[in-house]
């Protein structure tokens, strides 16, 4: 009876799913036929199909998880090189660091928003202002150092910093620009249900819990896409994932578990798959009970086996990473820890305590078994173990809220590639998680941002990364996504990126 409850479940999901991605079609407009202006074609909307819903499209406060959507029409204030560092060609053109405190930054000029509104150097400090103050920023803690953000023309901006940061634009290629009055009008929740920017794409509407379209922008002022739009979908299931780009329902299906995209494979479905710079990342509070027990921290990180959750899991499609902020793919630790279940054992003892496991349902691939995998290495080290799946915007609330005690999965995505964006997203003791707070790691953290580069930087993060990985097992890392997905017969231009980017203005289907 349950199995067949079960099925009849995913049979009326999957065709729930197929009616969505047909429906979501229709506000898109354009035809394979059209062409624009210049004379160059243009095909018709591109079906993505993502495995969760996103939370918000606030880029403000919302996780980066969702920017495959929000980037669609809006952008970063830098834009990333193919060497994942800031490059001149997005609205920002230029930057020097005219002292050791002051970034000045120029603004592309001539750029409007969707809406009208001038995309210009006071639009790029009202949003560096609001990532900076918006007490539910995603990106709060990263500037917590700027003291001063000014626009003294329509193309300047100068950044003042209490001390030296060498990493401020590494920093604004994650900023993505808002328009000030409309934002201040709508507030984050009335922005997230029609964002305007100044992106390749623009708002053309929404089925509430069902799909998210996109149309071409033709006022976009860089390069314009070469479809009429993008209609987002999503879909649980890995199954309903992979039988909804058999059936050739979607043009791209996202995040495939090895399982299915080796089916895709079989089945002649094109699938890529990327190493990226997302990991998986176990955080244990080191402020409540149990592991306020530093004794308990260091159990719980010895039972952990990052080895066998890639081999048993992810059948090696997957990469086994042991540190923290080794942030570009390729890159490992000097130290880590090495999995002994004998010593988390006897570490634990005789006192059965009681850990709960937090994670984020549905968000990542094949999240519920590595979680189930976690903590069955716990209780076979001696602790009693509790679940606790949330949606991840519950989640990253109740993280920020410091709500989640014992241990949380989830991942952490380094949309800047350098070692701060998790020091100060994870690290510090005014950071996302504030799992663990310590006055070393806040002076190593401060020491490493006044360096005058990143290479002078790297032994300081080297050092940071043992005391919370290996000394005070605040945190145990577990792998490094492969991240599969697979187009449908004749859709190419797909363009993902190891920093979990997807550029769809070149798709054609």
């Amino acid at each position: 009876m349950i199995m067949k409850s079960l099925r009849s479940r995913r049979s009326w999901a999957l065709a729930a799913a197929l009616t969505v991605v047909g429906a979501g079609l229709t506000g898109c407009g354009g035809s394979d036929s059209d062409s624009d202006t210049t004379g160059s074609s243009r095909t018709a909307p591109v079906r993505a199909l993502l495995a969760a819903q996103p939370a918000t499209l606030d880029p403000i406060v919302g996780a980066r998880s969702a920017q495959i959507v929000w980037a669609t029409m809006l952008e970063p204030l830098i834009n990333t090189g193919g060497d994942l560092a800031p490059a001149d060609t997005g609205l920002l053109t230029g930057w020097t660091r005219t002292d050791p405190t002051t970034w000045t930054f120029t603004v592309r000029p001539g750029i409007s928003f969707s809406n009208g509104e001038q995309a210009d150097a006071e639009a790029v400090a009202n949003t560096i202002t609001l990532t900076r103050d918006n007490p539910a920023s995603q990106l709060k803690s990263y500037f917590g150092n700027v003291t001063a953000i000014e626009a003294p023309d329509a193309t300047t901006v100068v950044v003042k910093t209490k001390t030296p940061q060498y990493d401020i634009p590494d920093l604004l290629t994650t900023v993505y620009l808002v328009p000030p009055k409309y934002y201040q009008e709508k507030g984050s929740e009335g922005f997230a249900a029609a964002p305007v920017g100044t992106g390749p794409y623009v708002w053309s509407g929404a089925n509430a819990g069902r799909d998210i379209s996109v149309k071409r922008n033709p006022d976009y002022w860089g390069t314009k896409a070469t479809n009429e739009g993008v209609t987002f979908t999503w879909a649980n299931e890995a199954a309903q994932r992979l039988a909804l780009i058999q059936s050739k329902s979607v043009d791209v299906s996202f995040d495939l578990p090895p399982a299915q995209a080796s089916a895709a494979k079989s089945a002649g479905v094109e699938v890529v798959s990327t190493e990226t710079a997302m990991k998986i990342i176990a955080f244990l509070d080191s402020t409540k009970a149990p592991f306020d027990d530093p004794k308990l921290r260091e159990a719980a990180a010895l039972a952990i086996d990052r080895d066998a959750i890639v081999k048993g899991i992810f059948d090696g499609q997957a990469v086994s990473d042991a540190g923290l902020l080794n942030v570009r793919p390729g890159q490992q630790p000097t130290q880590s820890v090495t999995a002994d279940a004998a010593k988390a054992k006897e570490l634990v003892g005789g006192a059965n305590p009681t850990v709960q496991i937090t994670y984020p349902a549905a968000q990542y691939t094949n999240i519920e078994e590595v979680s189930q995998a976690v903590g069955g290495s716990l209780e076979k080290a001696g602790f009693k173990v509790s679940y606790v799946p949330l949606d991840y915007g519950t989640l990253v609330k109740r993280i920020i809220g410091r709500q989640v005690p014992g241990l949380s999965i989830f991942a952490g995505v380094p949309n800047v590639a350098v070692p701060d964006y998790f020091v100060s997203g994870f690290m510090k003791t005014k950071s996302i998680t504030g799992n663990c707070p310590d006055p070393q790691i806040d002076t190593l953290a401060q020491q490493a941002l006044e360096q005058n580069d990143a290479q002078q930087a790297a032994p300081l993060y080297e050092q940071l990364n043992t005391i919370g990985v290996v000394q005070k097992h605040c945190y145990v890392p577990l792998y490094r996504q492969v991240f599969n997905y697979a187009t449908a017969p004749g859709v190419s231009g797909v363009v993902f990126g190891p920093l979990n980017t997807v550029d769809f203005t070149k798709t054609t289907r």
